[in-house]
């Protein structure tokens, strides 16, 4: 984990200064705040270009944008985080939002802001370059009061609650390239779902965002036995030719796409319960494989083993440790 501050290693009177500095350093032309009696962990990870992805446990803070902060040569980008501890003040936007924890919030970062979260927290949160985002300032601006009613509101909470301790299993690489794409394309999509029709780079993002809102949909549910292009197509009102389409144009088939995310939350799954020999045929169809043969021969072409062979190998592994 990337981390880049943990007060826990400072002389306490040092810690309020530490908080402060390192805020001012990751949130840019900023005020920040923090109590005496401040804790902190705050830990960051470059998901590509434009992107990162911040993860804040603290006993409280405040950052404050005023107009004299925003100056043109500034970056300018948007933040949309969830607070799942503590409690949160937001003034944003003329709009004065209390009591947020657990709800998505919003920012635009050309725009003063005032957020005030106070006891202990936990924030996830990621950052966007508008140069990245592809929205206009004006549609993200519109958005900001509207976002609990867009469509994929749930959708992109659950996604930015998963994603640090998804990131940061993944070593740098396409994979992480790619989430990082399906990050930004997402978030572009939820603000494009409550701005104005009219907006064109709204409709635009909604049609190109198509295929990343369905994969990070089928990832929330692959357990689930009807991940299919009518469930999708009712899913994101669109049609059923449309799903494939989407699919097709990224090079890629809804059936092996499913069935990939099953192999792998399989094979995870028999890794952490390597020493029990009859669990391949329960985790099977815990996955959705109703034939413990097919997904025996599946596995095996996917990960050049069978699943007992796995097993065995992370019994073996384990033991060597």
């Amino acid at each position: 984990m990337p981390v880049l501050l943990d007060t826990d290693s400072l002389a306490p009177h040092e810690r309020a200064d530490a908080v402060c500095s390192t805020l001012e350093a990751a949130v840019p032309r900023a005020r920040v705040w923090a109590p005496a009696n401040a804790s902190s962990r705050i830990a960051r990870w470059d998901l590509g270009p434009g992107a990162h992805v911040i993860y804040h446990d603290s006993h409280g803070h405040r950052i404050t944008r005023t107009r004299r902060h925003l100056t043109s040569d500034a970056v300018e980008r948007i933040s949309v985080a969830v607070t799942t501890r503590g409690q949160v003040m937001l003034h944003h936007r003329d709009v004065l939002l209390g009591d947020r924890v657990g709800e998505l919030q919003l920012l635009d970062l050309t725009s003063p802001y005032d957020l005030f979260i106070d006891g202990d927290s936990s924030v996830h949160a990621i950052t966007i370059d508008y140069s990245h985002l592809g929205l206009s300032v004006d549609a993200v601006r519109r958005a900001v009061p509207l976002i609990s009613r867009s469509p994929l509101y749930s959708l992109v909470r659950r996604h930015l609650l998963e994603l640090p301790d998804a990131v940061n299993t993944l070593s740098a690489g396409p994979a992480l390239g790619m989430l990082g794409t399906s990050t930004t394309e997402l978030v572009r999509a939820l603000i494009a779902s409550v701005a104005q029709a009219s907006d064109q780079t709204a409709s635009e993002a909604l049609h190109e965002s198509l295929f990343a809102r369905m994969t990070t949909f089928i990832q929330q549910h692959q357990r689930d036995a009807d991940l299919t292009a009518d469930r999708l197509a009712a899913q994101f009102g669109v049609s059923v030719r449309a799903v494939y389409a989407a699919f097709a144009r990224n090079d890629e088939s809804l059936v092996e796409w499913v069935i990939r995310g099953r192999l792998e939350g399989a094979r995870h799954d028999l890794a952490t319960r390597a020493r029990d020999w009859g669990t391949i045929g329960r985790v099977a169809a815990a996955w959705g494989f109703k034939d413990a043969r097919h997904f025996a021969r599946r596995f095996r072409d996917h990960y050049g083993m069978s699943p007992r062979e796995w097993q065995q190998h992370c019994v073996a592994s384990s033991t060597d440790r």
